[in-house]
């Protein structure tokens, strides 16, 4: 038998009893800092998103922001099906219900990637390499956060881990097929998918020209037809290959600068265990003593891929916001399972007393990260989700109480406004109506509004007469942004269909203009 495909005595455990674990560390985060009284929801708006594409899937069958009108703006295309299904099942009236099923299924999913990291960390490292790397993935705060969140965050993780773990094993279709799956989940694991498979045949080159034919086809067949849907979708819809997300973020952004990897692994993500510690990394050159085996490169390399691709439309942010560190934590399990291996090899330099030293030790101190930041995180995700549900969330809940039918609505964030509120929603930013981002003019001349939701953070209203300020939210200890101003929500309405439009202003940087046409009401 050949050794990629050889079961490794007790790794099976060591997946199981890294489940066990997740599982157990779960409830723990939701509950140990959690406030009497907290709210069910989620701790971003783009959560809520998610759930408005879940819910237009279930009660129309496509993936689509406003109802009958299909869009790019989801992301992650494999989240809002996921999403849709919950919905099927359990209908759209109660949506605490809905809450809770949500965060099950993300939290079943990180039960698997830890399982998964086992496996694939005891298949480059042997046992106990698979035992530290579940484990970490396992009880770590913040890819613990990432499965409740409402976000496709353990989705991501599990396809990629699973598929490089099927490339590891040679199992080439079943690779191909969740390799095409991924980039569903998160755009970004497309080209973590080429370089994987670009690696696999670095390091385990065909005999023939048959048997290369035959990899090529089963490793990229099933990614090029899921491939050519989703940029025949994008350009259907819009006559850009890539989903709109891409091109609303990439104009704020700038040139890329290298600077944002440092930013990304050392700033970013210096709170997440086992990255947060100097074993981590150190643990690195012990890679090459792995000579015998090179697919722990290729691990590697495609997480770096992943964090190339991502650094390219989203600039790293705060540790301390989840916002920000979301859109990074699918490369931390490979990263996880990468660490485990270079201990392995630094622990074949010491003496064999020793030589398990280094994968103790890159644990401990994980296990030491996850103690000092547990009771934070588990509070700041119910803070977060306390700060989206009095300000997104109450905003959405306000126009459908007080706005008439029939009425259109524009929105600066564009989840719970949108999800609790049944108007036609016109997302200022452009990300889920993207004729926004290339005929803003001509749109939102079609499309009048008689309400504007929006953060005074991000845009000043010009002087019209026409406009009425009717709502003034602010929340408390706000923690879901590093922008304190981003605490307060307005609503204004359109008093009367005016001669000319209403200006909102971008200021503080954002560079933003957005000129809206009032909706008699």
């Amino acid at each position: 038998m050949d050794a990629s495909r050889r079961a490794i005595p007790g790794v099976p455990y060591a997946a199981w009893g890294s489940a066990l674990f997740a599982a157990v560390v779960l409830p723990a985060l939701w509950f140990v800092g959690r406030p009497a009284g907290a709210p069910l929801g989620f701790p971003l708006d783009d959560a809520w998103i998610h759930m408005v594409y879940g819910r237009n899937v279930a009660e129309q069958g496509m993936i689509a922001y406003n109802p009958g009108e299909p869009t790019t703006g989801a992301t992650s295309i494999l989240w809002a099906l996921l999403l849709g299904l919950v919905h099927k099942v359990l209908g759209s009236g109660d949506v605490d219900r809905l809450v809770v099923a949500v965060v099950l299924l993300g939290g079943a999913l990180h039960v698997a990637c830890a399982a998964q990291a086992a496996r694939l960390a005891g298949r480059l490292g042997g046992l106990w390499a698979a035992w530290t790397a579940g484990l970490i993935v396992a009880v770590s705060p913040q890819l613990a956060v990432g499965a409740l969140s409402g976000m496709e965050v353990p989705l991501a993780a599990l396809l990629f881990l699973t598929g490089l773990d099927l490339l590891c094993a040679q199992a080439w279709l079943a690779a191909g097929i969740v390799l095409g799956l991924a980039p569903l989940a998160r755009p970004e694991l497309a080209p973590a998918a080429c370089v994987a498979v670009l690696g696999i045949f670095l390091w385990q080159r065909p005999r023939d020209a048959a048997e290369t034919a035959r990899r090529l086809l089963q490793l990229g067949l099933p990614a090029l037809l899921l491939g050519t849907w989703q940029l025949w979708r994008n350009w259907t819809l819009t006559e850009h290959l890539l989903p709109a997300t891409y091109y609303g973020k990439l104009g704020l952004n700038g040139p890329f600068q290298f600077s944002w990897v440092g930013r990304a692994l050392f700033d970013t993500l210096s709170l997440t265990p086992p990255l947060w510690g100097a074993l981590g990394w150190l643990s690195l050159t012990g890679l090459a003593r792995r000579t015998g085996d090179r697919r722990v490169w290729l691990v590697l390399g495609a997480a770096l891929a992943y964090l190339m691709a991502n650094l390219r439309v989203v600039v790293p942010h705060d540790p301390r916001v989840f916002y920000g560190v979301r859109y990074l934590l699918p490369i931390v399990p490979p990263l996880t399972v990468v660490f485990a291996v270079g201990c392995v090899g630094l622990g074949d330099m010491l003496s064999p007393r020793l030589r398990r030293l280094p994968l103790v030790l890159l644990l401990l101190l994980s296990l030491a990260g996850t103690a000092l930041t547990f009771r934070g995180q588990s509070w700041k995700l119910a803070n977060d989700t306390r700060n989206m549900t009095e300000l997104q969330v109450a905003a959405g809940k306000w126009l459908a109480e007080h706005l008439a039918a029939g009425l259109r609505v524009a929105s600066n964030d564009a989840g719970g406004v949108r999800y609790f509120d049944n108007h036609w929603t016109l997302d200022m930013m452009g990300l889920n109506t993207p004729d926004m981002l290339w005929h803003a003019k001509t749109y939102t001349r079609a499309h009048p509004v008689a309400a504007i939701v929006f953060m005074p953070a991000w845009f000043l209203p010009h002087p019209t007469p026409e406009l009425r300020l009717v709502w003034d939210r602010s929340t408390q200890n706000y923690t879901a942004t590093g922008i304190p101003a981003m605490a307060r929500q307005w609503i204004m309405t359109c008093e009367e269909a005016p001669d000319h439009e209403p200006h909102l202003q971008g200021f503080d940087g954002t560079r933003i203009g957005v000129e809206l046409w009032c909706q008699k009401p």
